[in-house]
């Protein structure tokens, strides 16, 4: 069934969804892990794609490198980032990485095609080919439940096109944020970093108040130093028997163990308290108070001191 986008009335589906959300280097890829461990879950970690070229062209671009790397996804992604085609690589890459096959990947592409859109730039575009991708990882998969992760604070968009989703937002200290943006090289400010800090939970403590069934709230801190507390919590909102294998996500079914995720070592891993606390020994005085001035408020509140 091919779903047309912009039409506000419409749906992408009503499938039972779960969106594992919030900032980048809040680990939002942990609480996947997790959720992805569930018998009955199967879900896409990074899928939301940047903007894109029209389907036709980027199949065009896809294929002839498939073409090239001899039908190998992960090569075809590295080719295409080391020819300056960074974000349709980046794409081929996270699609291999959810269990795609290279026909899956076509088969997808002549979806998006057969609506005749112009380009994949648009936030509900994109989302609409992340859902593709899950949905499709599913279908391989065998499960009922499905989903991707979320790192955008436009909750309201996306509980639109997937109206019986589940969203739980993992916050994170903002000083260990920033640490960890500036260890990988993020292309951002402490200013902007912590704007977006502050963007994000504003944002789904504005859904969550609304929409309070379908939205939960943890912290990272409280994920790996009391997990059984705080997976417990995060089962109870969801509409699934919780299961032990989701303490053993490390040694599970999740896809992140396959495929070459960058956080896939530290996910072989138990739960570890060791992050906690890292922007107090890896940030100057003067990072953490500006951070400290600009986050004030969220971290009086979310019981960072």
């Amino acid at each position: 069934m091919i779903f047309k986008l912009f039409k506000p009335d419409n749906h992408l589906t009503k499938d039972t969804m779960i969106f594992p959300s919030g900032m980048s280097r809040s680990g939002t890829t942990l609480l996947a892990t997790v959720l992805d461990s569930h018998s009955q879950v199967s879900l896409g970690y990074e899928l939301i794609p940047p903007k894109l070229p029209a389907p036709m062209q980027l199949k065009r671009i896809v294929e002839e490198c498939l073409i090239l790397c001899n039908n190998d996804m992960d090569k075809c992604g590295a080719e295409l980032r080391s020819t300056g085609r960074k974000d349709v690589g980046l794409f081929v890459i996270r699609a291999f990485r959810a269990g795609l096959s290279s026909e899956d990947l076509v088969a997808i592409l002549n979806e998006l095609k057969a609506e005749g859109l112009k380009d994949i730039s648009s936030f509900p575009q994109r989302l609409e080919v992340a859902w593709r991708i899950a949905k499709r990882k599913k279908e391989k998969e065998g499960t009922p439940v499905y989903g991707f992760k979320l790192n955008s604070p436009s909750v309201d968009e996306a509980f639109h096109l997937f109206p019986n989703g589940y969203f739980i937002y993992i916050l994170r200290d903002p000083r260990d944020v920033v640490a960890s943006h500036i260890k990988r090289g993020f292309d951002r400010t402490v200013r902007e970093i912590c704007a977006a800090w502050v963007n994000y939970i504003k944002s789904f403590e504005k859904f969550n108040t609304a929409h309070p069934d379908r939205s939960l709230i943890i912290r990272y801190e409280d994920l790996v130093s009391k997990p059984d507390k705080t997976i417990n919590e995060i089962f109870e909102k969801l509409p699934l028997e919780l299961e032990p294998q989701v303490f053993r996500f490390y040694d599970s079914k999740a896809s992140v163990h396959k495929g070459g995720h960058p956080n896939s070592e530290n996910l072989k891993k138990d739960f570890f308290t060791s992050s906690i606390g890292r922007g107090g020994s890896e940030l100057t005085r003067e990072v953490t108070a500006e951070i400290d001035k600009l986050c004030k408020e969220k971290m009086d509140k979310y019981f960072y001191e």
